[in-house]
């Protein structure tokens, strides 16, 4: 047991080196466990408890992360809009950092035709503030990589947010680590947000699914649902690429108010759904000046041959 519990420390205070090597703090759950008797459990080596209603926290367990490339994905380009919404709550969630710089979006131009440009009206419900974000539209994949770099190097933005339609030859795992190791080198924040693409091997730290889901009602100030209303923007957050354990799926509420992510509230929390049929009513009136309809079929068969 003893030579057990030397492997594993040897092996956490290898992963702790590895971890000042690559300038990251040491991950949480890599610590040895405390397993044989009379050994005492360390505070300090003790794994979090991820549960299924966490928030943000439990796929960002080292806070925000500076200096690293996050990416998310749409599974078809009619979801543009939740894809877009999820990337710009994350890029004003960490806009905390560095109050004072800008956010920058580097669009798409397939993705602008099928899913328009961003409104401004939209944008300032959101929770934007006039100001706060740069929209840029380049005409090739080649400008708009050329231009993330450029964003990432001059540090002038708090988030740069590149966009790219599917999975274009142009774009594949040299351009994606170089791009991470820009923000990793400039202490900067790339979100890479792939619409309507398949998943492929990336260099970004954390990779998510995002998919649109039912937002529930408004919240009167008693604290009861206003019926019928449609409440903040609800996202369904799969993680693919995580390097940390996580949990299965997140559903998550943006709240423009705070500019952060919380656990949603349930669809039908504190009121009882309405029981209807599925067809209410009927489509066509019955006819009334014609015949009920063929009569009914016999059991005699024709005997007679017919040749």
């Amino acid at each position: 047991m003893s030579a057990t519990a030397q492997a594993q420390e040897r092996l956490f205070a290898l992963r702790e080196a590895i971890a000042k090597i690559e300038g990251r703090p040491p991950a949480d759950g890599l610590a040895p466990v405390a397993g044989g008797p009379g050994d005492e459990a360390d505070p300090r080596f003790c794994a979090p408890v991820i549960q299924e209603n966490q928030g943000l926290e439990s796929l960002l367990p080292e806070g925000f992360p500076v200096g690293s490339m996050i990416e998310a994905r749409g599974l078809q380009l009619r979801d543009a809009g939740a894809v877009s919404g999820f990337g710009l709550g994350l890029c004003l969630f960490g806009r905390s950092h560095r109050p004072a710089k800008r956010i920058l979006w580097i669009g798409e131009r397939m993705v602008a035709r099928e899913a328009g440009l961003p409104h401004a009206a939209g944008l300032a419900d959101y929770g934007l503030q006039p100001g706060e974000l740069l929209y840029a539209m380049p005409r090739r994949l080649e400008d708009a990589l050329w231009l993330a770099d450029a964003a990432l190097t001059s540090g002038g933005f708090s988030a740069v947010m590149l966009e790219v339609n599917g999975n274009p030859r142009g774009f594949g795992l040299t351009e994606s680590r170089r791009l991470s190791l820009k923000a990793k080198s400039t202490g900067g924040f790339l979100l890479l947000v792939r619409q309507g693409g398949e998943e492929e091997a990336s260099s970004a730290s954390l990779r998510l699914r995002i998919e649109p889901a039912p937002a529930a009602a408004r919240f009167l100030p008693d604290g009861s649902m206003l019926g019928g209303s449609i409440g903040n923007p609800v996202f369904r957050l799969v993680p693919e690429k995580i390097r940390l354990g996580g949990p299965r799926e997140l559903i998550l509420e943006w709240n423009k108010d705070d500019r952060q992510f919380y656990p949603a509230a349930p669809l039908h929390a504190g009121t009882s759904p309405a029981h209807r049929p599925t067809h209410p009513g009927a489509l066509v009136s019955p006819p009334f000046d014609r015949s009920a309809g063929a009569p009914a079929l016999g059991t005699v068969v024709a005997f007679d041959r017919a040749s």
